[in-house]
């Protein structure tokens, strides 16, 4: 037998396998599929899968690979960029060769989006590898050997097992509001929420969120927002049912793990801005049966609930008597107070006045970098007496002075000083994508493995992982959902 036939049996494995649970096998081959599954022991950690191209080079990459102790895969030569895609799925990193990627070769480009699509550890550059780099926001580039490609895909994997294993949430995406761009949940394009993306990033579930800016105050004006804010839930609506094949509507923590159970993402519904009901409080009830799960009192200006954090004529007032009203009813409709975007006077009040923990759904550190819309170490503090949640989104305006330069490393300064703070159970991940939100290395739902990357890498257990990912998000919601009066 020749050197190359193990790897070409790897090859045609790794074809197969994308659709073995199709296929009937022979009782012989049955048997002895079920006897290698029953061997292996609980917990037990396969060597990283690493693909090498079909190439001139494949041979001795394979060889290096190998000495470093991962497995090996040889990708055949295709230009069907959907098959590479789903193939990447197996794989935990990709030892290119330097030069190999180039705009005459449609095979290298396509392999190569596969690798930059799922975030995948790899070997080898080219000019324009960095500029597909450049244009996608990627952080870290290719790295310097075998040794390393090899390490980092094995975090790399461990990574996509834990979050395959959990049901992770990012609390606040506004995917809703490029619907007049033609954007949608099942259509892969610049927006950075999506069906596929969440796939690629190992995401479970997201909130969508129903936004609007803040307009007039007038009984018109509070009418139209009503209108507005309630037929974007009706497309979001549309939306998941036109794409139920792949997800589905979840109300409840249960909702959501019964989805998952059946491979399908999970999505909530959440509105930003309290401008949404109008000036009738009876809206909170309305929107509450519809499924929305939190509202957000306000945006960049004050409303008729409460003062904002940016644009407020007094950051130091609160509710107003329409909002201490609202804040109640939410309490009593099993809908999450959320104070993103609010005056610290609301944010207090509100920890005074909520019967039930509260949330900042997508805020950052005020200590790491002083801005509005970031809160200080008292607000963390307390939020976690009240046994609320902080959500840290990446928006690059409120991560760092060098506003355009903002990266997963800024996220990572902001969720650790709130974990440092408030306590591992008070802190979650919301990046608000679509919404402003996204960085260096932290642009859209395919990069959310990021986050998990660096978080083992920085020592975190997989318990406190799921904490941020997932444990912590459903302890509110149950516990708001749980002294509703509905």
């Amino acid at each position: 037998m020749s050197k190359k036939s193990p790897l070409l049996v790897l090859t045609v494995f790794c074809v197969l396998s994308l659709q073995a649970q199709e296929n009937k096998y022979p009782e012989n081959v049955k048997l002895l599929m079920e006897k290698a599954d029953a061997q292996m022991l609980p917990g037990h950690q396969a060597a990283p899968v690493i693909a090498i191209p079909q190439c001139k080079k494949a041979a001795a990459l394979t060889q290096l690979v190998q000495k470093a102790g991962a497995s090996v895969v040889i990708v055949p030569e295709t230009e069907d960029g959907a098959a590479l895609g789903e193939m990447a799925a197996a794989w935990d990193g990709a030892a290119i060769p330097d030069g190999w990627v180039k705009e005459n070769s449609a095979f290298s480009v396509l392999f190569y989006k596969a690798v930059a699509d799922r975030n995948l550890p790899h070997t080898g550059t080219s000019a324009l590898s960095q500029e597909i780099d450049k244009g996608l926001m990627r952080y870290d580039g290719a790295l310097a050997d075998m040794e390393t490609l090899c390490q980092k895909a094995a975090t790399y994997k461990k990574a996509k097992q834990l979050m395959d294993s959990i049901l992770s949430i990012d609390a606040h995406g506004d995917l809703p509001c490029c619907y007049d761009e033609g954007f949608e949940l099942g259509v892969r394009q610049r927006n950075q929420v999506g069906l596929q993306k969440m796939d690629e990033g190992h995401l479970s579930s997201r909130v969508l969120i129903s936004y609007q800016g803040q307009k007039d105050l007038d009984d018109e004006s509070h009418a139209k927002a009503f209108a507005y804010c309630d037929d974007m839930i009706d497309q979001i609506l549309a939306d998941i049912h036109k794409n139920s094949a792949w997800c589905g509507l979840a109300k409840t923590h249960e909702d959501a793990i019964q989805l998952k159970a059946q491979g399908k993402k999970a999505f909530f519904l959440g509105i930003e801005n309290g401008y949404g009901i109008g000036n009738d409080i009876r809206n909170v009830e309305h929107y509450a049966r519809r499924g929305v799960v939190y509202m957000t009192l306000s945006h960049m200006y004050d409303n008729a609930i409460c003062h904002s954090s940016t644009h407020s004529a007094d950051t130091t007032l609160g509710l107003t008597p329409f909002g201490r009203e609202v804040v109640k009813e939410m309490n009593r409709c099993g809908i999450l107070v959320d104070v993103s975007h609010t005056s610290s006077g609301t944010f207090w009040d509100c920890i005074e006045l909520s019967s039930a923990p509260i949330i900042c759904s997508h805020s950052g550190a005020k200590a790491v970098f002083k801005h509005d819309r970031n809160l200080t170490d008292d607000q963390l503090r307390a939020l976690a007496a009240k046994d609320g949640l902080v959500m840290v989104y990446i928006v690059p305006d409120y991560m760092n002075p060098q506003k355009a330069d903002a990266t997963i490393d800024d996220f990572m300064e902001h969720l650790q000083h709130c974990i440092q703070i408030a306590g591992i159970d008070h802190v979650g991940i919301s990046c608000d994508f679509d919404g402003g939100g996204g960085g260096w290395g932290l642009n859209g739902d395919n990069d959310t493995i990021n986050i998990t990357v660096r978080l083992l890498e920085a020592g975190f257990s997989d318990q406190d992982i799921t904490k941020l990912w997932s444990t912590n998000f459903f302890r509110v919601l149950n516990a708001v959902q749980q002294i509703a009066q509905l």
